[in-house]
């Protein structure tokens, strides 16, 4: 991790692991969006896999994921996928987590059984960022 970012999470009261888990929901659910649509077998599989996660912010889980499908849903409409990819990427600061965001993004847009262009595309600059 950079000492500047560190200390910016520092300065700022977020808790490292807590924005590299939101910074995973995130991508999880762009990849719900990504193609277009919000499609039901996609986002359960987002669900089901942040049961996992041990979240701990004041925001309810559920909230925070209908909030971010939303802002994801935007994301692709102004074609600002790889922005967000990008900016959600600097924040996952450890190897295996980024490793992680891979993994999940795959069976997010494979899950629907229809693995489009655009999920593709989005797969393989995801790759680059990790």
């Amino acid at each position: 991790m950079k000492f500047e970012q560190l200390l910016d999470h520092f300065d700022s009261g977020i808790c490292v692991e807590q924005l590299q888990k939101e910074s995973l929901l995130d991508l999880a659910l762009l990849f719900v969006a990504v193609d277009g649509s919000v499609c039901d077998v996609e986002l359960n599989v987002v669900k089901e896999w942040a049961t996992t996660l041990n979240w701990n912010s004041a925001v309810s889980m559920d909230n925070y994921i209908a909030d971010m499908t939303g802002k994801c849903i935007h994301a692709v409409k102004t074609a600002d996928i790889e922005a967000f990819i990008k900016h959600r990427m600097k924040y996952i600061v450890d190897q295996p987590m980024r490793e992680l965001a891979l993994k999940i993004a795959r069976e997010v847009a494979e899950a629907d059984g229809n693995f489009d262009s655009k999920e593709k595309s989005a797969i393989e600059f995801l790759e680059t960022q990790v």
